[in-house]
């Protein structure tokens, strides 16, 4: 249903406003103002909602042309349409109102039909405007839009057909960058900033328009053209564009029968060609960007007859274990051999099919390709390697894009474990919760998925934390450039640490030095891959080198425990018989596996074994999985177990709300295991990087003299304190006499002190209360579930006196003085506690020295 149209009638007679909104309330909705003032604050309050104004000029307060006045003053309030109420026989009036900016004028006395006329004809003018000027400006900025901007350049042209012109087109750096850090509203703010300047330096001589997010257009005189205009054009506009780099692109206008699109075009191939020249802000379209542009659109108007005629072709580079210079799998690139140009450069074609969509087709290529050929080499007993595709930005955003790789493992009868998707680090910057959604759905359906060029853009650790990724694959520059550095200094190691502590792999791509490889090898780096060991090799070539390997003894994969007389226990819970006793044959040589068909048999076999990882089918009867997770994540238990979770190929329900640290599919085959035994080395590598980071955290919270708490931890111990620990008690002590012994007999005596009285805190609390070194000679403890004041009391005054059995030879008397409070109420900050236990400490101290006293709020 079609809104009504909401009309202002603004006339102090309220006989005549009634009978205007009587005869306009059965096509429009009406606001009603007995005066100008009255109709300002209507306005002002719903600038958007007003289609028209009738207004009667003779009023009191503020009569109709003071309102007209100020309404033309407010420029979102100008565009609203006034008809002027006149009296029949005012040609004055009528020539007056229209002056100070009335759209039309109606006499009275009023006529039904004349009015209903013009308030339609009114509205559906300025409608008319509005969707002409929507056409022809940009909302943001006020400049023509990309549209009208070619068409008043095409008319500027043909009028003036012997003056010379340019285009001038601009790109500003880094602006998606300027809009996630700064914001939205501030990079509005310098797109404003920057179309005001240009419209301030063309004036009447020149044209501008918005020809995308952040790229301006102008039209202008060839002299004006020049680096210094450029310059002026947004650094002399106020508010300033400090620290913004614009890169300018111009085309001199030499060929009048271009379309202006394409003139545009060519300006923007000149600033995009520095566009990573740092100090270079102005380029100019010659000869070396025109045969660029030529070679582009021949490149362009070859890629489909290309891939029909099969002119794409895959070549594999192998990736080594940088333990042994095995090969561990490969990378699938794809090479283009033209009929008449030869081989051409990847970084030549792939940018520019990146840009046109084309890319997701090649990938297909790429994909079904190396699928085949996997097949292939299975067939012929080749051992099983993983091989890595590329995964390209246009390919995340397709909806279907896991289901597509499925059907393709299955058309070919390859585990998903064996294709490996690359996804390079800048993608994992532009949608965040695209990517996330669409690693999680790809590993879910058993894909492993690597971050590649990783450290060569803007990908953040946060960003690395929210995605559950298998491999991190280093930037060959990156990787060059660090291998220099010394091994204990360079970032490189932290990155391969980092990685191993989430349990990822790392490989290192554009290793071509032995003295690249020493240092990856020094730095626990798990695979490399360069022209050191090969160079990208056609499918005949791989094939003979997988025909080598198959000759070859196996060794164990890398980071694998060795076997040793007493072998870790491995759980592996498992309904199914074929698929439980694949996992047997696949851990057996590494692990003491402990089979169980069920929840039952699992559970007893928790019992007195110290695992190293636990492997647990999601499709166990009766919620069996759920219960064994529980099981293991109990508080009882020691130490996190690893656990990981097999699930079917495609899961009919999600398995995330379960704590487990991976997720992968059941095996159907032997070919598949290679991969589940690497993900159970992840999950370990990842649960003893946890292990070491609570071990850190502990050892940050913990002072090092006595081994209590420290501030930090006793603030952590807060946090975490429950309702069930109240009622408690807290108590500060102090130790008298400390700074004397320091003075009198060294610091080694009153290490000695402090660390007497930790045992003394320990000899008199249980293992659950929280003891806390809070400064250099005072003490924090809190005994939880504590009820009477009496036992408070008591407890306190035994701490004390066991500070007074410690004697130093020679030195002096040794008191403890301690003052506590009592709480009941778990909502009492845990500052307010300190300072009332500080109170009573204080009182302590003053009246009898080496006693503890309670709180009291009445003392």
């Amino acid at each position: 249903m079609e809104t009504r149209k909401k009309i202002l009638v603004v006339e102090d007679n309220a006989l005549n406003r009634a009978m205007l909104v009587e005869i306009l309330s059965a096509r429009y909705t009406t606001l009603e103002a007995e005066n100008g003032r009255t109709a300002l604050e209507l306005l002002r309050e719903n600038p958007e909602g007003i289609a028209l104004i009738l207004l009667d000029v003779m009023m009191p307060v503020m009569d109709g042309y003071t309102f007209l006045d100020t309404v033309k003053q407010d420029p979102r309030l100008s565009l609203i349409p006034v008809i002027v109420l006149t009296q029949a026989d005012s040609e004055d009036s009528e020539i007056l109102a229209l002056a100070h900016g009335a759209a039309d004028f109606v006499p009275k006395p009023y006529r039904p039909q004349v009015i209903l006329h013009r308030v339609a004809g009114i509205i559906h003018l300025r409608e008319t405007a509005a969707m002409i000027n929507h056409f022809q400006y940009d909302r943001l900025t006020g400049l023509y839009s990309k549209e009208f901007f070619f068409q008043k350049a095409q008319e500027i042209l043909d009028r003036n057909p012997g003056r010379q012109y340019s285009i001038l087109c601009s790109n500003i750096v880094n602006f998606k960058l300027y809009n996630d850090t700064f914001g939205i509203p501030a990079g509005d703010r310098m797109l404003k900033t920057i179309a005001d300047g240009m419209t301030r330096h063309l004036g009447e001589e020149g044209i501008a328009g918005r020809c995308g997010d952040d790229r301006f257009v102008c039209l202008l005189d060839s002299a004006r053209a020049r680096y210094a205009d450029l310059e002026r054009m947004y650094r002399r506009t106020p508010g300033g564009l400090r620290g913004v780099e614009i890169k300018w692109g111009i085309y001199e206008i030499t060929d009048r029968s271009l379309p202006v699109e394409y003139m545009c075009d060519r300006a923007m191939l000149a600033a995009d060609s520095i566009r990573e020249r740092y100090g270079c802000s102005v380029a100019v379209y010659d000869d070396v960007l025109r045969r660029k542009l030529l070679r582009e659109q021949s490149i362009t108007s070859s890629m489909e007859s290309a891939l029909e005629s099969r002119q794409f072709a895959v070549y594999f580079q192998p990736k080594y274990r940088a333990s042994d210079g095995r090969i561990s799998g490969a990378e699938a690139l794809v090479r283009w051999n033209h009929p008449e140009w030869g081989f051409l450069s990847p970084g030549e074609f792939i940018p520019l099919f990146e840009k046109n969509g084309f890319i997701f087709r090649l990938d297909r290529f790429v994909w079904e390709q190396t699928c085949a050929l996997l097949r292939q080499w299975q067939d012929m007993g080749y051992p099983v390697l993983p091989i890595s595709v590329n995964v390209s930005r246009a390919d995340i955003y397709q909806p279907d894009l896991a289901e597509l790789l499925l059907e393709l493992t299955k058309k070919y009868g390859i585990e998903p474990q064996l294709l490996h998707l690359e996804i390079t680090e800048s993608a994992y910057t532009e949608n965040a919760r695209q990517i996330i959604a669409a690693v999680e759905q790809l590993r879910a359906r058993g894909f492993s998925v690597e971050m590649d060029d990783f450290g060569s853009g803007y990908s953040s650790l946060s960003m690395l934390s929210q995605l559950k990724l298998d491999m991190l694959k280093l930037d060959r520059t990156f990787v060059q450039n660090e291998a220099s550095q010394d091994p204990d200094r360079g970032i490189l190691r932290l990155m391969v640490e980092m990685a191993h502590r989430m349990g990822l792999g790392v490989v290192a791509e554009g290793v071509e030095t032995p003295g690249q490889l020493q240092h990856l090898q020094e730095i626990g780096c798990d695979y490399v891959q360069g022209y050191l060991f090969s160079p990208p090799v056609s499918p005949e070539e791989f094939d003979v080198m997988l025909s080598r390997l198959s000759r070859q003894p196996e060794a164990p994969p890398v980071n694998a425990p060795k076997p040793v007389q007493s072998r870790q226990y491995l759980l592996v819970v498992e309904e199914e018989p074929h698929c439980r006793s694949l996992l047997l044959s696949a851990f057996s040589e590494i692990y003491q596996v402990i089979p169980a068909a069920d929840c039952t048999q699992a559970l007893s076999a928790l019992e007195g074994r110290e695992l190293a990882a636990v492997i647990v089918s999601s499709t166990l009867p009766d919620a069996g999985a759920r219960k064994i997770v529980s099981a293991l994540r109990g508080s009882d238990v020691p130490r996190r177990i690893p656990i990981l979770l097999l699930t079917p190929p495609e899961p009919e329900t999600p398995n995330q709300e379960l704590d487990v640290d991976d997720i992968a599919c059941k095996p159907r085959d032997s070919l598949c295991l290679y991969c589940l035994r690497r993900r159970v080395e992840w999950i370990k590598a990842r649960s003893a990087g946890q292990a070491r980071e609570r071990a850190m955290i502990s050892e940050a919270c913990r002072d090092y003299l006595t081994g209590l708490l420290n501030r930090r931890g006793l603030k952590r111990a807060l946090d975490a304190l429950g309702p069930e620990d109240y009622p408690l008690a807290l108590y500060l002590f102090d130790l008298d006499d400390l700074k004397r012994a320091n003075d009198c007999m060294g610091h080694s005596a009153g290490d000695r002190m402090l660390t007497h009285f930790a045992d003394v805190l320990r000899r008199n609390t249980r293992s659950g209360d929280i003891l806390c070194r809070y400064g250099g000679d005072e003490f924090a403890v809190i005994l939880k579930g504590v009820r009477a004041a009496d036992t408070v009391c008591a407890r306190g005054d035994a701490i004390c006196r066991g500070m007074a059995q410690l004697q130093l030879p020679d030195g002096p008397g040794l008191t403890c003085s301690g003052g506590a409070v009592l709480c009941a109420d778990p909502d009492t900050a845990a500052d307010v506690l300190i300072e009332q236990a500080d109170q009573a400490l204080y009182q302590a101290k003053r009246r009898n020295k080496g006693t503890c006293l309670l709180w009291d709020k009445q003392a």
